[in-house]
């Protein structure tokens, strides 16, 4: 039995001794209603089965007798008050997150820097910076499905900046995670990372790569503006060459990319399923998560996210947990009476979420 095992195993027996000393089935409910989400969600069984009706009807499940809406991810465990805060990549066991952080509120007042937190027994431990060879901007981190690759993306000086004019330039890296002390790599041929130097070193997001996700079947997933590309911002696609590389980019068709912003892309460790932001050139709307599915060889038509997500603020940048049951992702709505702006996590169930539900239930046949 793994350690998680025996966590899961000790929590659902606290749940049952604490469910057997309330007196009545009312305070019996009470207490599941009350108990911590990660905690209800690890242990089901004792609470489920109180949730049924006066003519005996199945079990209710856990969302059904508390729907949980929109709440944040771990503010207090991962340090998030005063801090700008962006979407974490889970390990396949979902015991360990990497995600970026900075020490301001505002993301360009100071540079996000990796961060890694594993999962303890009643949340999740102090988040520790990882060691990288320089203190360079990273973001949006993703791990292999097989656990053994970090993927992120990373803005270090670089040899080949020498002489080219380049400000700041973010570039695709993977770490191994079996090896103590393993330096990044850049992952840039063939055209996958751009110089951002010259005429473009500060236009827009130009040049700029980020978002790696590697499927199981060894493709590469990551978004950029580039000038030839379709709109302000769109989302590439590098297959793999069968020999742990990849093949040139490739600007994935509509209906994924047109002419607006197309960006905050995740793809499930699958392929079936992405997540990503999508909004019309010039829009000042607030960033709507949406979700395709793969048919056929081809994604399907996005749909926008409703349900929970419901909003006048922000949500991107969405992934969903090991387990399938929570999605997570960044916004900018206010946290406990602030004012709104400070990116943060907040998290919601993917039960929810019905355009969520819909897609999962059609990739898993």
């Amino acid at each position: 039995m793994t350690q998680f095992a025996r966590d899961v195993s000790k929590f659902e027996a606290n749940i049952l001794m604490e469910i057997g000393n309330s007196p009545t089935k009312e305070d019996r409910l009470m207490h599941c209603l009350l108990t911590p989400l990660p905690v209800l969600m690890l242990s089901l069984g004792p609470c489920a089965s109180l949730a049924t009706s006066e003519s005996g009807a199945a079990p209710a499940s856990a969302e059904a007798m508390a729907p949980q809406g929109v709440i944040p991810f771990a503010p207090e465990d991962l340090e998030q008050a005063g801090r700008v805060t962006l979407s974490p990549a889970f390990t396949p066991d979902g015991n360990t997150i990497y995600f970026t952080q900075a020490d301001c509120e505002k993301i360009w007042q100071c540079p996000q820097l990796l961060m890694r937190s594993d999962r303890t027994r009643d949340g999740w431990s102090k988040p520790v910076r990882v060691d990288l060879p320089q203190v360079a901007r990273a973001d949006w981190p993703s791990v292999s499905p097989d656990g053994r690759t970090l993927w992120f993306s990373w803005a270090p000086d670089r040899a080949r900046h020498e002489g080219r004019n380049v400000n700041e330039d973010f570039d695709l890296f993977r770490l191994d995670l079996t090896i103590p002390g393993a330096v990044p790599q850049p992952v840039d041929d063939p055209d996958i990372n751009r110089i951002r130097g010259g005429a473009i070193r500060k236009t827009r997001f130009v040049n700029n790569e980020t978002a790696p996700v590697v499927t199981q079947s060894g493709d590469l997933y990551f978004w950029s503006e580039r000038l030839d590309g379709a709109g302000l911002r769109d989302i590439y696609r590098a297959r793999s060459d069968g020999a742990g590389g990849f093949e040139r980019p490739e600007l994935l068709p509509a209906p994924i990319n047109d002419a607006g912003e197309n960006d905050g892309s995740w793809v499930s460790p699958d392929g079936l399923l992405m997540l990503f932001t999508t909004s019309a050139r010039g829009s000042t709307a607030p960033a709507r998560l949406h979700v395709s599915v793969m048919r056929e060889g081809s994604w399907s038509e996005p749909r926008e996210l409703t349900g929970s997500l419901d909003s006048d603020f922000a949500a991107f940048a969405g992934r969903i947990t090991p387990d399938g049951k929570t999605l997570v992702f960044t916004s900018d709505r206010p946290v406990r009476g602030r004012d709104a702006g400070l990116y943060q996590l907040w998290q919601t169930p993917v039960a929810e979420v019905p355009e969520l539900v819909e897609a999962l239930e059609e990739v898993r046949g």
